[in-house]
């Protein structure tokens, strides 16, 4: 959906640069955190891009350095919904969990706020890479990636780009921008307010440092990236009391995806893939991933029941979770628990 619309607007991406908006820092860090005897949640800064992305590193109780797993989340998604549930189930299974917030959103750095940017992302993976790898509390060379939703189709980028990324798990990963245009178009009306909204935002650009904002996902009787009751509550009800989660994107967003398809942009990953997916999933289509891992040997499936959102909470995220520790733990080689 949003890779048509960017094909449509071409001209846009051009000028999403020329009024840089004043930099926003990141929030400052808060005191670690023991979730229990068994993980210290520890609030973290890495650098990337004149600015710092906030991330939560969990440390197991177990020996360093510990193999570490890098998270990363979907579209305006943040560290705090969502993650946790398996950040924690990882943590305890003995891998060290690094859940970061992509720059422009959550506690992380970054102007104009709520942008989403999948290239801009990808470097966020990047730096969150470099950082783990720099920590000595951590195995640097025994490192794997999770992304989720869209996070799913940017960790396999992120790891076709860097050869030492030892395994990636890709959760109702979005991998074909072209499959998922045909799920998630609402109509022409849709469309027309939203290049509209789109322009608009980078008109406003030149006047003011705040972003034209469109809800990220919207019911049916509202307007947004995406329009879908079940999504809009199912999001509502995975946010915690006090979140840094908003539900609204820069309307410019748009124009961003560019040519940005990981289908293609991770055709060459070498390293083992575990492909987390539902076959009902209506915006992440199962196709995609069924496609992808027909054309690399080193992925396999794991099929979960429900909708895109499902996986987020119990049962199907408590199935997801285990598939995903067994998975690293062939491929880290990490000891623990379950």
């Amino acid at each position: 959906m949003i890779r048509v619309l960017a094909l449509l607007c071409l001209g846009g991406v051009s000028l999403i640069g020329c009024a840089e908006p004043a930099p926003i820092a990141a929030l400052p860090t808060e005191q670690p955190q023991a979730i229990d005897n068994a993980i210290v949640r520890h609030d973290v800064r890495f650098p990337c891009g004149g600015t710092r992305c906030a991330a939560w590193l969990y440390l197991p109780q177990s020996a360093s350095p510990s193999p570490v797993v890098v998270m990363g989340n979907g579209f305006a998604g943040t560290r705090d919904v969502g993650l946790p549930y398996f950040a924690d189930r990882f943590a305890r299974a003995g891998f060290a969990v690094l859940a970061f917030d992509y720059r422009h959103f959550g506690a992380s750095g970054g102007a104009p706020r709520q942008l989403v940017d999948p290239w801009r992302q990808l470097d966020d993976w990047k730096a969150a890479l470099t950082f783990v790898r720099g920590d000595a509390r951590l195995d640097g060379k025994r490192v794997a990636l999770w992304g989720t939703s869209l996070g799913g189709g940017l960790a396999l980028v992120a790891a076709t780009r860097d050869a030492n990324v030892q395994a990636v798990v890709a959760q109702i990963p979005q991998i074909d921008a072209d499959a998922e245009a045909e799920a998630t178009f609402p109509g022409a009306w849709w469309l027309t307010r939203l290049l509209f909204s789109a322009w608009g935002d980078l008109a406003m650009s030149a006047f003011t440092d705040e972003p034209l904002m469109i809800a990220a996902i919207a019911p049916h009787d509202g307007f947004g990236m995406l329009i879908d009751d079940k999504a809009y509550d199912a999001v509502d009800r995975l946010v915690p009391k006090g979140s840094t989660y908003r539900n609204e994107v820069a309307a410019r967003s748009i124009f961003t995806f560019d040519d940005y398809n990981p289908r293609a942009m991770a055709a060459g990953l070498k390293a083992p893939v575990l492909l987390i997916a539902s076959k009902a999933d209506r915006f992440a289509a199962y196709s995609a991933v069924e496609a992808y891992a027909k054309s690399h040997p080193n992925a396999r499936i794991t099929t979960i029941e429900g909708d895109h959102f499902d996986a987020y909470a119990p049962p199907q995220a408590s199935i997801a979770a285990q598939a995903a520790i067994t998975f690293l733990k062939q491929t880290l080689r990490a000891d623990g628990g379950s």
